[in-house]
């Protein structure tokens, strides 16, 4: 039996309703974790119709902001596609770094051919990118930075009203630097058991030059991977405050960013 509440829908407030769903869908089908490609598409749509239904009676949104032509529609959709795709990267630009850190110490350890599936990308990577990207994603729940976009979104409607959207310098060099910040928290990560591998690599060339007798390209391989393993675990008490820090700033860095593209 159908509910009566249902019943007594004015047109405006289904009209309210698609122009919240206009952004938060891409948003939530963008953001990380829970737009993995590992998250069905049913379950990500239906998450964001029910996240509209509750934000229905408190953002500040009604029927006059959709457009009334099909090309001003067209615009309007792009135009809030655009504003969640740059929260959204903005965010994965942590979880690339770790990515990317993770590929290179694979690379040093002799496993570049070792590639695994990504579940949160859907793409081949190393074990210890793999490792380290799962590790980031429970750091991420655990310190509850889904909530970030969330607090984000909410306000997003205040500052950033549908169907406006401003892309200027201060949002430009927020990327950029974000951009930036990626490969030195890449460097961050992948620095104490990349150090190691190199050092690795000197000592062997050495043992290689003064006892030749010694097959170092076949004693050295399952060296590497072993200390490689052991210094890419013992790197967690360093990786696991860096990466606290970094969503910390991602929660004070994203509402700024959507801010700035009020105006």
């Amino acid at each position: 039996m159908v509910d009566t509440a249902l019943l007594n829908w004015t047109l405006s407030q289904v009209l309210a309703l698609i122009v919240i769903l206009i952004r938060v869908g891409p948003l939530l089908f963008m953001m990380p974790v829970v737009g993995s490609d590992s998250v069905p598409t049913q379950i990500k749509a239906l998450f964001s119709l029910m996240t509209s239904l509750v934000l229905l009676p408190v953002v500040p949104v009604n029927a006059s902001m959709l457009p009334v032509t099909a090309i001003g529609f067209l615009v309007f959709v792009a135009t809030e596609v655009a504003f969640s795709a740059t929260l959204a990267l903005f965010a994965h630009f942590i979880f690339a770094a770790v990515e990317t850190a993770g590929q290179m110490v694979g690379i040093q350890m002799g496993m570049g051919m070792a590639g695994t599936m990504d579940p949160q990308n859907g793409s081949q990577t190393s074990p210890v990118g793999a490792y380290w990207h799962l590790v980031a994603i429970l750091l991420f729940l655990a310190v509850d930075g889904h909530h970030i976009f969330f607090r984000t979104l909410v306000a997003s409607f205040t500052w950033v009203p549908p169907g406006t959207l401003h892309l200027g310098q201060a949002t430009y060099e927020g990327m950029m630097r974000g951009a930036g910040e990626m490969f030195v928290l890449a460097v961050k990560v992948m620095a104490p058991a990349s150090a190691v591998l190199f050092f690795m690599d000197v000592a062997m060339g050495i043992v290689a030059k003064t006892v030749p007798q010694i097959p170092v390209m076949i004693v050295g391989m399952p060296v590497k991977i072993a200390v490689g393993f052991i210094f890419v675990g013992m790197s967690l008490n360093l990786f696991l405050p860096l990466m606290i820090k970094n969503f910390d700033t991602l929660g004070r860095l994203l509402p700024k960013l959507a801010m700035g593209m009020g105006g």
